[in-house]
């Protein structure tokens, strides 16, 4: 009995390696550098081409890895590049993302980065590539200051705002869909 259930487990194994572990077709539509995703084929629910995406992100993610890219930042080149994918043309896609709280540590500029963790910064051409994609990037004013950045060191493609609050709640009755990330 013990080896017909041995058998069986190793039959279920080897199909879920078989199934889970097939080369998927990787894909950057938009951000070529950033956020990659997997183009799939048998999907059935896919993006509305008839609507205009208002998207709003709010980016908290911490520094902790200040030599990387953190995961919620690149998920920002993900969500873009998965409507893409999906079909949704440029310019029915607004991004705006609002960064906050230690996330912005991220938007200092090369040298103020290199001086604060000794390590290159892995945003500055993160953010340039986000803006070249059309998005808009808002950095809290009262975090920038809280955290004792100066906004000469704020990369050129990122706003300062009064607040995250106030940009936020801005945008959300502007009627963009909110996300927070991190």
């Amino acid at each position: 009995m013990k080896l017909k259930i041995l058998i069986v487990l190793v039959f279920i194994a080897v199909g879920i390696n078989q199934s889970f572990g097939q080369e998927k077709p990787w894909a950057n539509p938009v951000i070529k550098d950033y956020g990659q995703i997997l183009d799939l084929e048998k999907v059935t629910v896919t993006p509305d081409l008839d609507m205009e995406y208002k998207i709003l992100i709010e980016i908290v993610h911490d520094m902790k890895k200040p030599e990387r890219l953190n995961f919620y930042a690149n998920n920002v080149a993900r969500l873009i590049n998965l409507h893409a994918i999906g079909g949704v043309k440029k310019e029915n896609l607004k991004v705006v993302v609002v960064i906050h709280a230690s996330a912005t540590n991220s938007v200092i500029n090369a040298e103020a980065y290199e001086k604060k963790y000794k390590v290159e910064s892995p945003y500055v051409k993160f953010y340039e590539a986000l803006d070249e994609a059309g998005v808009e990037m808002i950095v809290c004013g009262q975090s920038l200051n809280m955290f004792g950045h100066q906004p000469e060191d704020v990369v050129p493609q990122i706003k300062i705002a009064t607040s995250a609050l106030t940009a936020i709640s801005t945008y959300q009755l502007k009627g963009y869909a909110f996300f927070k990330m991190g």
